[in-house]
């Protein structure tokens, strides 16, 4: 099939033909999606103006977008961008692709420390959790590390998008010793790579052939290796009334309480998600 006009309408028609090998409901979201990111149209929009005309560089980015998606890349990499608590986020491949869980564990972040002054988040990647804490607390002053210098240039170019001042820098869970800093910090945040190598047969072709398996996959005999120096990292570097936060793998909540117990840390608190997994975990020293 040929698109014969620029009418949303021929492409939409053209989209779903053309990527027939996925289920209907998947590919109705790709559309939306992209439609929100490259013509600014909500889904409102697309069903009161079916025949609304783009141009033609508009049109070669949904035919270049269909051989992405035939490919299985993700969407929001096709789109380059994905929304994160708010905020349009840049993204591509060298960073995860922001989940609706972090969202969870960043509101839980932003409730409980209204006056928090120094937040450090290990991990950044696109810098989605530092940026959406600075856009909520204006007041505080927000670092982030990561070990990747190309997550650093996407988190510091979606900082400079956005105008929000976080303090990004490299940083190595695993040698934290090496990193020294000036202050506490009274919230410490992580979501770090937690996927068992194992659970690689359970996952989809989206996620292992284009996210990062740096900032998703550990060890089978060690799934707790990041928790662990972190916590360490934390014990040294959290002010007095401050909080440790992590995003969690669901099968290891009770394990994970149990390395921040025996390390010393009090009033560990674990929290499902909107799905009922066990997913967010909040510890503090005093």
């Amino acid at each position: 099939m040929k698109i014969s006009n620029n009418k949303l309408s021929s492409v939409r028609t053209y989209f779903f033909e053309t990527l027939s090998k996925f289920e209907e409901s998947d590919v109705k979201s790709y559309f939306e999606y992209l439609c929100d990111a490259w013509l600014g149209l909500s889904k409102i929009d697309i069903r009161l103006n079916p025949d609304v005309e783009i141009t033609e560089s508009e049109l070669l980015s949904f035919f270049y977008g269909i051989k992405d998606l035939l490919n299985y890349r993700p969407v929001q990499y096709v789109a380059g961008k994905s929304w994160f608590y708010g905020l349009e986020i840049g993204v591509r491949e060298g960073v995860l692709i922001p989940r609706p869980e972090t969202e969870e564990l960043v509101d839980w972040i932003v409730k409980e420390n209204l006056t928090a002054q120094n937040v450090f988040e290990i991990g950044t990647g696109s810098g989605c959790i530092p940026l959406a804490i600075k856009s909520n607390l204006k007041k505080a002053t927000v670092f982030a590390g990561d070990i990747s210098e190309e997550a650093l240039l996407i988190a510091e170019s979606n900082a400079k998008v956005l105008n929000l001042k976080v303090h990004f820098q490299r940083f190595d869970a695993l040698n934290w010793q090496e990193f020294k800093f000036e202050q506490k910090f009274d919230v410490i945040v992580s979501n770090p790579p937690y996927i068992p190598n194992s659970d690689k047969t359970l996952m989809h072709k989206n996620v292992l052939d284009f996210e990062p398996g740096l900032a998703l996959f550990v060890a089978n005999e060690s799934p707790l290796l990041f928790y662990e120096k972190i916590a360490d990292f934390a014990l040294e570097n959290l002010s007095e009334s401050g909080a440790l936060y992590f995003e969690i793998h669901e099968r290891f909540g009770s394990e994970t309480i149990k390395m921040l117990k025996i390390k010393g840390f009090l009033n560990v608190f674990l929290r499902q998600d909107l799905q009922g997994k066990d997913r967010m975990l909040k510890a503090t020293i005093n």
